[in-house]
């Protein structure tokens, strides 16, 4: 992993076959630690693909690092036994959230059990209050015409009334 010649050069770009020569690996290994080292692809001018100076001493790094993984079977095994832990964890976790939501989901349904009823009188109360309200106008209506025929009365005398059109005397 010869990357001492990358160390003197400082704004040089390189190409993935530049890399590829300089760490010994192929494509599909320079993708991999891309994403492991977190480093976004860039484009240069005529839109091909180049790595920086600082791209080429982290892949460096995430290749040492990978290939120390690869080649040692006590690190293999600690890797598959966190994998394992981490599935664990992570079924356990499933496991959680799903009785959460299953328990929050019947309690739900058994406080709204009842609201069907609710909502029906409601409705039945409703209806009924709109009729009330038109019962009460009506009977306005029936009173304001009744007054007005009480006041169409005048008193005369020996105690008689007389009914009188509006703007006519009777005397």
């Amino acid at each position: 992993m010869g990357l001492s010649v990358v160390e003197n050069i400082e704004d040089k770009e390189f190409s993935p076959k530049e890399i590829r020569e300089l760490l010994g690996i192929d494509n599909v290994k320079i993708q991999e630690l891309c994403k492991l080292a977190d480093i976004k692809l860039k484009r240069n001018d005529r839109g091909l693909t180049y790595f920086t100076k600082d791209d080429a001493d982290l892949l460096s790094k995430f290749s040492s690092q990978t290939s120390l993984t690869a080649s040692n079977p006590i690190m293999k095994t600690s890797h598959h036994y966190a994998n394992s832990s981490v599935s664990k964890l992570m079924e356990s976790l499933k496991d959680v959230e799903k009785s959460v939501i299953d328990k929050i989901t019947s309690i739900l349904d058994e406080k709204l059990d009842g609201m069907d009823d609710v909502v029906m009188e409601l409705i039945r109360v409703k209806t009924e209050n709109e009729t009330l309200k038109f019962k009460i106008n009506e009977l306005n209506k029936e009173s304001y015409k009744l007054k007005k025929e009480l006041n169409s009365f005048k008193k005369v005398p020996f105690g008689f009334y007389a009914k009188t059109s509006a703007g006519e005397n009777c005397f």
